[in-house]
């Protein structure tokens, strides 16, 4: 067995891996207090893995303090960290600085090459909405990036006078209040990136959509989705077996 890991901006996830078969994702928000002691509880209950892989976008403290726990778990326990590379497998990173793209967008490209076949666009909806396009030949031909929904919502409350926000998006409307108001125009922003980008990225034989508000703008877009919750952590499966 072993332990995937995925570190966000501000949500830590994980899933067993064993014999190729991920289980169901858990998580929490790592910023909140006693946050750690938490996770120590959850991870108690399991078996000692063989490996650990962590993708990290967070800070190098999240690692470290994972790093921590896990050896106070399970001492001299083998963590692998991956990094974003020029290269793995028959995908190509489009960025000349391989090592600046987000690791989490990098195990997503492995993960949606290996299972999904075509030219496709990968959608994280996460704090951030990132766009991958990758084409058949596994050739990644870079990407976009704006902020998540809430991410645009708490923009506004901080740079507006007197603006409160709602910290679940209603459903997508011409609203009479400005809260509701405020969910629908950042619901319509982050579905218009979506269906720009796609109809001005062809060729894109597929769209997968993965993250915390993938189900929440899967109802919107007017296109065949695939939504993979487990695409990190598909990629760090494909990592650990090397």
């Amino acid at each position: 067995m072993n332990l995937l890991i995925d570190i966000g901006n501000s949500r830590l996830k994980w899933a067993t891996e064993q014999a190729g078969q991920i289980s169901s994702i858990q998580g929490l928000d790592y910023r909140q207090p006693h946050a750690y002691q938490s996770l120590e509880q959850s991870w108690q209950t399991l078996a000692r893995p063989s490996k650990i892989a962590i993708a990290c976008v967070g800070s190098s403290q999240q690692i470290t303090a994972i790093e921590s726990l896990a050896n106070r778990l399970w001492p001299a326990i083998e963590i692998i960290i991956p990094k974003s590379s020029a290269a793995f497998g028959s995908v190509v990173n489009a960025y000349p600085q391989p090592e600046k793209l987000g690791v989490d967008r990098w195990l997503t490209l492995l993960a949606a090459h290996h299972h999904y076949l075509g030219n496709s666009c990968i959608i994280d909806c996460g704090t951030a909405i990132t766009l991958d396009f990758i084409n058949s030949h596994g050739q990644h031909r870079g990407g976009l990036i704006s902020p998540g929904l809430m991410l645009m919502k708490k923009a506004l409350a901080q740079n507006t006078a007197a603006l409160d926000l709602n910290q679940q998006t209603q459903a997508l409307c011409l609203a009479d209040n400005t809260l509701n108001a405020i969910d629908s125009g950042t619901l319509l922003a982050a579905i218009g990136l979506i269906e720009t980008a796609i109809k001005r990225y062809q060729p894109v034989e597929q769209v997968i959509l993965t993250g915390g508000d993938a189900d929440l703008i899967k109802d919107y877009l007017t296109m065949t989705l695939i939504v993979d919750e487990q695409l990190v952590f598909k990629g760090l499966q494909l990592i650990i077996r090397c």
